[in-house]
């Protein structure tokens, strides 16, 4: 009998060229793949619900695949941990209805993104959050943050090309700043995301909280619909994919309208 694997993940995205399979890179799929491959014996297509860029982590990463194997997940679970590498795990294996994908059924996604802010770095944030040796102010941070909540038009925040045909159209439904000491945590959930547009909105603000971009600017930024009007990108170390949504997304789904920022 058909059985679809939902499977919860861990990894360090420091050494992989992102989540998806590449023909001359080593990605987080690719070594998920070959590895559940060697434990069922037979080709599997692994989905995964957020395609995760070269560098970036996860501590909910969402994946599932089909097999005819009657193998017990704890064995399914155990086998993979005991293939995969020291910075992919596997924490949790379930069983799935057959109709179940990892991406197109996702309700929407939290990423936290981790700003390390002291005058000197730390040897054990390396590839884990921005170091910033600069004084950020954080009220300043989160005001700018508070403009990207509800519905709008991300194309100045995002990678698309010309050629792709790509809804820029996105709704964001929270975005809270918190410190812990010299670690910022920007935490941010929302429906779902443009490539490089949680880490363009960071580095965006960041420039804000700096003083380098007035605050007043972001609405004109944003009319512009134009990337070279935000040419900041946060690097990739900081963000951490934290959870997936299926039926429990905590915010009410319903068509936004776009938002005008004034």
């Amino acid at each position: 009998m058909e059985r679809n694997i939902k499977l919860t993940l861990e990894y360090d995205g420091s050494e992989y060229g992102g989540w998806q399979i590449q023909k001359h890179t080593k990605t987080v799929q690719g070594t998920l793949k070959k590895n559940v491959e060697k434990i069922l014996k037979h080709r599997i297509n692994i989905i995964g619900a957020s395609r995760t860029d070269s560098g970036v982590h996860a501590l909910g990463q969402i994946a599932n695949f089909r097999t005819y194997k009657n193998i017990p997940l704890y064995k399914l679970q155990r086998a993979l941990n005991g293939y995969l590498p020291p910075d992919i795990k596997v924490i949790k294996a379930e069983e799935a209805p057959l109709n179940f994908h990892a991406r197109f059924d996702s309700k929407g996604k939290t990423y936290v993104y981790k700003i390390f802010n002291r005058n000197t770095s730390s040897p054990f944030k390396q590839k884990r959050a921005w170091f910033i040796p600069q004084a950020l102010d954080i009220e300043t941070l989160q005001n700018a943050l508070n403009y990207f909540t509800g519905t709008h038009d991300f194309t100045t925040f995002s990678k698309i090309s010309k050629d792709e045909e790509i809804n820029p159209i996105r709704t964001v439904d929270k975005i809270t700043t918190e410190r812990e000491k010299n670690l910022i945590s920007v935490t941010i959930t929302g429906r779902s995301f443009l490539r490089h547009m949680i880490r363009v909105i960071v580095a965006t603000c960041v420039k804000i909280s700096m003083g380098k971009i007035p605050l007043e600017a972001i609405p004109r930024i944003f009319a512009e619909k134009n990337r070279k009007s935000a040419p900041f990108l946060a690097p990739a170390e900081g963000l951490y994919l934290m959870k997936v949504y299926y039926n429990d997304y905590p915010y009410q789904i319903k068509s936004g309208d776009l938002c005008e920022l004034k």
